[in-house]
């Protein structure tokens, strides 16, 4: 038996609409969104096992709701 990977927590910061913010100055960069797992910073340094369903589904749905509200 071997430990292995339970969950990531990504390196990818988002603002509150999903949009992936740059390393150095923090700005949103255009058209790059992310969610889930890849993204870090939403739960500290680390998170319960049950919330990765439901930050999927959170963070999907904002991106989502994001592009289509600036593709109107």
């Amino acid at each position: 038996v071997q430990p292995g990977v339970h969950h990531t927590m990504g390196g990818l910061t988002i603002d509150t609409s999903a949009e992936v913010l740059d390393g150095v100055h923090g700005n949103a960069i255009a058209g790059l969104f992310a969610a889930g797992e890849i993204t870090g910073g939403v739960h500290g340094a680390n998170r319960l096992g049950g919330n990765a369903i439901v930050e999927i589904f959170v963070s999907g749905r904002t991106a989502a709701n994001t592009i289509a509200a600036e593709n109107k």
